[in-house]
C-alpha cells in the first residue's frame, strides 16, 4: 500500500474530525504489542503516543478506503516506530512536540495495570527460560554485553576469546533469544 500524498484526496473519516474515537479503539491493543516488545511500561505508552501522532500528522498521506486499511496503516506505523526505538534506542519525540502533545506520567497503579495487560511477568519467565536454554559461553556473552553493557573488546578481554568470537557469541544468542520470544508474540498479536 502506497503512503504518497495525493493534492485531491480526501481524508478518510476515520482520520479527520474526531480522531479520538479511531485512538481509544486501536490503543489499548497497540500499548500491548509494544509493551510485550520493550518490557516496560512508559516507552511503551511514549510509543503508542508517537504512533498516532504519526498517523495525525501523515493522515493526509493515507490513501486507503476502508476501515481494515485504516486499522492496517495505523498498525504499519506502529511496527515502524518499534523498529526505529529499537535502532535507535529511544522514542523519537518531535512529532509530539510539534504538536504539543504531552504524554501523561504514569503512576505505579499504571505500571502495574499495563505490566498485568501486556503479561509481561509471564514475558519475563520465558527470556529467562530462553537464556538458560543457550549456550553457556552465549549466555555469558550476553549477560555481559546486555545486562553489564560492556563493550565488545573487554568482554573479550575477560573470556580470552578474541573480539570476533564475542561479536558471534552475542549475535546468535540474540538470534535464539528472538526465536523463541517471536513464537510466544506471534501466537499473541492480531493477524493485519
Amino acid at each position: 500500500m502506497g503512503f504518497r500524498a495525493r493534492r485531491d484526496a480526501k481524508i478518510h473519516p476515520a482520520l479527520e474530525g474526531e480522531f479520538p474515537p479511531l485512538y481509544r479503539a486501536l490503543s489499548p491493543t497497540i500499548l500491548r504489542f509494544f509493551a510485550r516488545r520493550v518490557f516496560e511500561p512508559e516507552t511503551a505508552v511514549d510509543l503508542t503516543a508517537e504512533t498516532f501522532a504519526q498517523a495525525l500528522i501523515s493522515r493526509r498521506k493515507f490513501r486507503g478506503a476502508t476501515e481494515a486499511e485504516v486499522e492496517a496503516w495505523i498498525w504499519a506505523i506502529a511496527r515502524a516506530e518499534l523498529s526505529h526505538f529499537l535502532r535507535r534506542g529511544k522514542a523519537e519525540r518531535r512529532a509530539l512536540a510539534r504538536l504539543g502533545m504531552q504524554v501523561p506520567t504514569l503512576t505505579e497503579e499504571d505500571h502495574a495495570r499495563i505490566e498485568e495487560l501486556a503479561s509481561l511477568g509471564e514475558l519475563r519467565v520465558t527470556v529467562a527460560d530462553a537464556l538458560e536454554g543457550l549456550d553457556g559461553d552465549q549466555r555469558e556473552a550476553l549477560r555481559l554485553r546486555v545486562v553489564e553493557e560492556r563493550p565488545y573488546s573487554a568482554i573479550a578481554a575477560t573470556l580470552g576469546v578474541s573480539e570476533a568470537t564475542v561479536r558471534a557469541r552475542v549475535s546468535r544468542g540474540l538470534r535464539a533469544l528472538a526465536r523463541s520470544l517471536d513464537q510466544t508474540l506471534t501466537a499473541e498479536e492480531p493477524v493485519r
